[in-house]
């Protein structure tokens, strides 16, 4: 029997803002348990910085020198979504996938499409910095979108309706003195009208813009403890996986197998 493993690694639509350094995957010995009818398949994902990502592998098996491939489906190990760097396995049951299985002309494919991992983000703790500078909590707790500094408009919108309250409370107070001296009683009634309805403008503006502050520093908390929730399922996720293998198997190398590895 003679295997040759392909590794790959594809980069998914989305892309960071910054340049990172990109991961790696280094293969490892083939292992065959015979009695087991099983081959498994190691192999190793580095982050490569401490910037982090998720990886979503697949195993695809040619039994026609890689003229076709289908995805393998009587697998365990670290295969699937939400997995993280570090040493992995796949078992493939090579029996059960196909009772007919013969070994020629087979080439098995790994995939491993990645994306920036939820690990980078921070937890709820991020909404001090919201309460510091309004929107600055946005960008630690979620990757900004095609416009990296969208945060900019929450300190906008807040600072500008500020802004606005103070303007208008100053316009009160010179229209409440025109009041003041007014003349008539008509233009003095115009006049306390107006001073009213300034004052109610920036009273407004205040409100306003400690609502837009207050539901930034709300949102960001929320989705921070999103955040917190999700590195624990992801977490719990891989370490179901490292179980699912087990630690220590004693398994027999296969001297004939290789490696093509290929980016």
């Amino acid at each position: 029997m003679q295997i040759s493993v392909l590794f790959f690694f594809l980069l998914g639509l989305w892309h960071w803002g910054l340049a990172q350094t990109p991961p790696s995957l280094k293969q490892e010995p083939i292992k065959l348990l015979k009695e087991q009818k099983k081959i498994i398949i190691p192999y190793r994902i580095s982050d490569n910085s401490d910037f982090k990502y998720e990886y979503d592998v697949k195993v695809f098996v040619s039994q026609d020198s890689g003229k076709t491939y289908k995805e393998l489906e009587k697998i365990k190990g670290h295969y699937g979504k939400d997995l993280l760097a570090g040493e992995k396995q796949i078992w493939w049951f090579y029996e059960e996938e196909n009772p007919d299985f013969d070994g020629l002309n087979l080439k098995i494919k790994v995939k491993a499409d990645y994306k920036p991992s939820v690990f980078n983000l921070m937890n709820a703790n991020a909404m001090k910095y919201s309460a510091l500078l309004p929107g600055l909590g946005q960008n630690k707790v979620k990757y900004p979108g095609t416009w990296k500094n969208r945060w900019v408009l929450t300190p906008i919108v807040v600072y500008g309706l500020i802004g606005g309250s103070i303007l208008m409370n100053i316009k009160a107070y010179e229209t409440y003195d025109k009041y003041l001296a007014a003349q008539t009683r008509s233009e003095a009634q115009n006049l306390f009208s107006e001073a009213k309805r300034q004052e109610w403008l920036s009273y407004g503006m205040a409100f306003a813009s400690a609502v837009v502050w207050a539901t930034d520093i709300v949102l960001v908390g929320t989705r921070g403890t999103k955040n917190a929730i999700e590195k624990k399922r992801i977490l719990k996720k891989n370490q179901e996986k490292d179980a699912e293998i087990g630690i220590g198997i004693n398994q027999t190398f296969l001297p004939q197998l290789h490696f093509q590895l290929k980016f």
